[in-house]
């Protein structure tokens, strides 16, 4: 069976993004394509939220795999 998932591309660093569910905001740091052809982003959070053990200016690192749903979406910046 031929894998028919998109391709993905890495983020602009500077985007913001957000957890599903949750809303917890974060932006990139970096993000490239490794050689398997997943998408590896280090992501900064923006705000404080103890209850999750997330600290401002903490960095994670995210991995998305083609063709399966993401923990966090990419959301606009509205300031």
């Amino acid at each position: 069976m031929k894998n028919t998932a998109p391709a993905l591309k890495p983020l602009a660093a500077g985007i913001k993004v957000a957890s599903i569910g949750t809303f917890y905001p974060a932006e990139v740091v970096t993000s490239e394509i490794t050689d398997r052809g997943h998408r590896k982003t280090i992501l900064r959070w923006t705000e404080d939220n103890p209850p999750a053990g997330i600290r401002k200016g903490d960095e994670f690192v995210w991995v998305t795999i083609a063709g399966r749903t993401p923990r966090f979406i990419v959301c606009a910046d509205q300031s």
